[in-house]
């Protein structure tokens, strides 16, 4: 999830891709612009995204992400809430899960 603590402008999903291929880029030069990132889900509202990666390239998707301060000259920030290798468990939140 971004956060964009001034408001600003809100990116479509194709500017959102290209911000983290950018965040890649700025960490880990090229080979790390090159690693296959998809796009799986993008609101644009809650600036919410879900993200596919390969699982060598996690750690360097992650620490571009946690790295990157700015967007277009405002200051912003990524939140990780889940990360998992099966897309399945983040169809749901186990900690909300309520058992009869």
């Amino acid at each position: 999830r971004r956060e964009l603590p001034d408001g600003g402008a809100r990116p479509s999903a194709a500017q959102f891709k290209q911000l983290v291929v950018s965040a890649l880029r700025e960490l880990h030069g090229e080979v790390g612009a090159a690693l296959p990132v998809d796009v799986l889900t993008y609101e644009e509202k809650t600036l919410c995204a879900i993200l596919r990666v390969i699982s060598s390239g996690f750690v360097k998707l992650w620490s571009a992400l946690t790295l990157l301060g700015f967007y277009q000259n405002r200051r912003c920030a990524f939140r990780v809430l889940q990360a998992s290798p099966f897309l399945i468990a983040l169809s749901g939140n186990s900690r909300e899960l309520v058992l009869d």
